[in-house]
C-alpha cells in the first residue's frame, strides 16, 4: 500500500489528479490495505470497491495520511490552494468516515502539509485556511472534545517546533476557545510582522 500512496502523491503534487492506473490498482488493493483510504480516494475520483467498514478505529497515521492527500489536490502546501465551499465540506465529509475519526484529523493533515508552504502567508492561503477553520469549528460543535487539539497545543509551545505562519494561523482558527489562552501568545509570535498579525490578535481576543 505503501507505494500506491506514494505514487498517489506524485501525481497530486504535480498535475492534481489521480492516473487511471493509481485508481486500478488501488481498487485492486486486498481490503485491509484499503482501509481508511476508501473515502479520500473517492473523494479524489476513484472507484474504491467495498466501502469502510464500521468496525476497529483505523489508526490515526492512515487516517492523517488519507487527508493528506485530499489537501494536495487542493494545492494546500502551496501559496495559491485551490478550492470551493462543497469541495472543502466534501473533503471534511471523506476525512470523517473511517472508525475513530475526528475533526483533528484534518487540521493535523493540513498543518503538516502548510509545512511546506512559503514562509510569507499569500491572501489566497490566508482565505483556504479560514474556511477550514470554518467547515472545522461547525463540525467541531458536534461533541469533538477540546482534548482532540491537545497535540496542536503542545506543537505551539515547543520552540524547536519552527511554527510557520501558515500553521499558526490555521491554529487561529480551529482550536478550541478552551485552548485559545494558552496558545494565543504562541500564535501571534508566529504571526509576528505579517499583515496578518492585527487581524489574529483582534480575533483572539473575543
Amino acid at each position: 500500500m505503501t507505494t500506491i500512496i506514494l505514487s498517489a502523491e506524485h501525481e497530486l503534487r504535480t498535475t492534481g489528479v489521480l492516473s487511471d492506473a493509481t485508481c486500478r490498482t488501488f481498487a485492486q488493493a486486498d481490503d485491509a490495505s484499503k482501509r481508511g483510504f476508501e473515502a479520500s480516494f473517492a473523494f479524489l475520483g476513484c472507484s474504491t470497491g467495498a466501502a469502510a467498514d464500521q468496525g476497529e478505529a483505523v489508526p490515526a497515521e492512515r487516517r492523517i495520511a488519507a487527508i493528506r492527500l485530499m489537501m494536495f489536490q487542493l494545492a494546500a502546501h502551496t501559496d495559491d490552494p485551490r478550492w470551493s465551499s462543497r469541495m472543502l465540506e466534501d473533503m471534511v465529509d471523506a476525512a470523517l468516515k473511517p472508525p475513530g475519526a475526528a475533526v483533528s484529523d484534518v487540521v493535523r493533515a493540513l498543518f503538516a502539509v502548510l509545512a511546506e508552504c512559503p514562509l510569507e502567508l499569500s491572501d489566497t492561503q490566508a482565505n483556504f485556511i479560514r474556511e477550514v477553520g470554518i467547515h472545522v469549528v461547525r463540525k467541531q460543535r458536534r461533541a469533538h472534545p477540546s482534548e482532540d487539539f491537545s497535540w496542536l497545543a503542545a506543537v505551539l509551545a515547543d520552540p524547536n517546533a519552527g511554527t510557520n505562519a501558515a500553521q499558526a494561523y490555521l491554529a487561529a482558527y480551529t482550536l478550541p476557545v478552551s485552548l485559545v489562552p494558552r496558545c494565543r501568545e504562541w500564535i501571534l509570535r508566529a504571526l509576528h510582522s505579517t499583515r496578518f498579525e492585527e487581524d489574529v490578535k483582534l480575533d483572539l481576543a473575543d
